[in-house]
């Protein structure tokens, strides 16, 4: 039994100095000035493996011996730059040179409207469980380059002026952080966004911290979500005193809590979760979206000069956190352009259109607040193939409605009959989007011999639930109960898009047409609904554009215009499905 003890005991001894971990440290320096970079992320890509340079640039960590993939170090400002983990294992300090990067931060545009501040993410600081950085258990580890944060939904152009971030409890005398903005892809925190390194440090025990942001001009163009996250630099603590930090979160329905242990680790999501998170930024009311009122005649687009705005379009068209789309040049003038644009009177008001191009005519629908200019990215490459006939849809744009009584799907799709009436077209075929993608169907429902194909994207049958996302209804029903005149255009729009359509699927097993069902990935109309609409329609092709949201023909509009003109060019009655490049 001795012999087997100390056999047993040589065997350990044996195992644990194979299974030493390797320590491996090294020296950062800007490859320009050749001064420290201090606080520079050092990880193994895709593993909880790493740790944070000090102030100096110097850092120092174990690796388990089974690890061999490259050490990446990476600093906010500068190129990431691998590093063989046999450089890294001298007895000399290895040093490692960052190559600043060439970005280009956000500038800041002014456009014609006012600017309002408002305030994204979550502002209350109620705590009903903890995000963890520092907590008890395990203080004593090594938790530098911990990451953790949440996705907030944003409007275009935000010019950021804060962040807030509320402390459950900090037992440190003080912790140095790093704030870090993302893309978004999937769910999960995509490519950094170009910014400055922006250090702050807390020392208060509990209670809400602001971070200023406007001394570094942070503009997010285009965007319509942005992860936000903190990174653990470095804590300080007092001799033998309790070690704990943690912010405030709550289990909320539909959000998660983004955590990684390292620099290059993997996103991990705690779901549901919220951390008590929240920027403040300027954004701009659009008035080139206004309705001007124009007098009554059936002249072109020169002849009838703009009348001052009258009013704006309510916030709640801007679809949530999916915004408007994004602010795009528009130096073809689309939407006002005097050689293409043009006037015909319709029962109780006057649509304005404009025409391009030659051959088979196509007829552009837009969504409910927008006009022509949202097909702007589609209008010169389907002018190319097809006569395209791009319509301010009544009430919208420049087209002007004369009339009280509620707006309706079916008097749209009227009026885009009168409108091919009064053109002479017996049939055409129809791009919608949204609101347009709605009009589309209810035409082809009343005069199915006047469409001959159809596209339509994120489009809907009823305005429930089941339909689309709930926050959304829930977004419009407050923003009606704001909005006055109750009889206005803004609130008739409103209430349009609470109470229309009101189609059956059984409806649609009836149309002969074929249709083109087009939907973002991350639409605002659940997928589960396009899907059944496709379903449902006898000859559809249905597309989702990967990563895309309802604002696709905007966002991927390559894609788009390339899954679009397949469709209508393919030959009559062929049935080969169209799927977008990827």
């Amino acid at each position: 039994m001795r012999a087997l003890f100390i056999l047993l005991l040589l065997f350990c001894l044996t195992f644990t100095s194979f299974a030493q971990p390797t320590v491996l440290h090294g020296l950062v320096l800007d490859a320009a000035t050749q001064n420290p970079v201090p606080f520079a992320s050092v990880g193994v890509a895709g593993r909880p493996f790493g740790t944070v340079a000090d102030e100096v640039g110097r850092f120092r960590f174990q690796l388990p011996d089974s690890v061999q993939q490259p050490v990446v170090v990476s600093c906010v400002g500068y190129q990431a730059q691998p590093v063989p983990l046999r450089s890294l294992q001298t007895v000399a300090e290895s040093v490692i040179r960052l190559q600043p990067a060439a970005q280009q931060l956000g500038a800041v545009t002014i456009r014609p409207g006012k600017v309002r501040t408002h305030t994204f993410g979550r502002t209350a600081s109620s705590t009903f469980m903890t995000a963890r950085l520092y907590t008890e258990p395990g203080a004593g580890q090594d938790e530098r380059a911990r990451e953790q944060g949440t996705i907030v939904p944003i409007s275009p152009d935000c010019h950021l002026r804060d962040v807030n971030l509320h402390v459950a409890f900090n037992r440190f005398r003080a912790v140095t952080f790093r704030l870090l903005l993302y893309r978004v892809r999937n769910g999960l925190p995509a490519e950094p966004l170009p910014q400055p390194d922006i250090r702050f440090t807390v020392t208060q025990p509990r209670g809400w911290v602001k971070v200023d942001l406007q001394p570094y001009h942070l503009v997010l163009p285009e965007l319509r979500e942005v992860a936000v996250t903190v990174q653990w630099l470095r804590s300080d603590a007092a001799p033998d005193s309790a070690k704990g930090f943690a912010f405030s979160a709550v289990p909320l329905p539909g959000h998660s809590i983004l955590t990684r242990s390292k620099s290059e680790a993997q996103w991990q999501q705690t779901a549901p979760g919220y951390l008590s998170l929240y920027l403040t930024a300027d954004t701009y009311a659009d008035t080139s979206r206004a309705t001007a009122l124009a007098p009554l005649s059936d002249t072109p687009a020169a002849a009838a000069p703009d009348a001052p705005a009258q009013y704006a379009l309510p916030d709640s068209l801007n679809y949530l956190r999916y915004g408007s789309g994004p602010a795009l040049p528009n130096s073809a003038r689309y939407g006002s352009n005097p050689a293409a644009g043009h006037y015909v009177p319709v029962q109780g008001g006057r649509l304005y259109y404009e025409r391009y191009g030659k051959g088979q005519p196509l007829l552009l629908l837009h969504g409910n607040g927008q006009s022509v200019t949202a097909f702007q990215l589609q209008i010169a490459e389907l002018a190319s193939h097809f006569e395209v006939i791009a319509l301010d849809t009544r009430a919208q744009g420049r087209s002007q409605d004369f009339t009280t009584t509620p707006l309706t799907y079916d008097l749209f799709a009227e009026d885009v009959r009168q409108l091919l009436d009064s053109l002479h077209l017996q049939q055409v075929d129809i791009l919608g989007w949204s609101d347009g993608g709605n009009t589309a169907l209810k035409l082809a429902l009343a005069h199915p011999t006047r469409v001959r194909r159809m596209a339509i994207m994120g489009a809907n049958l009823f305005p429930t639930a089941e339909a689309l996302e709930p926050a959304l209804l829930r977004q419009f029903r407050q923003q009606l109960a704001n909005t006055q005149p109750a009889t206005g255009n803004p609130a008739r729009l409103l209430r349009l898009l609470l109470q229309e359509p009101q189609l059956t699927f059984a409806q649609l097993g009836g149309l002969a047409t074929p249709t083109l069902v087009l939907a973002g990935q991350h639409d605002v109309v659940l997928e589960a609904h396009t899907r059944a609409i496709a379903r449902a329609l006898p000859h559809s092709q249905l597309v989702i554009f990967p990563g895309a949201t309802h604002y696709a023909p905007q966002e991927v509009p390559v894609v788009f215009n390339a899954t679009v003109l397949r469709f209508f060019r393919q030959p009559q009655g062929a049935a080969k499905p169209v799927s977008p490049s990827r």
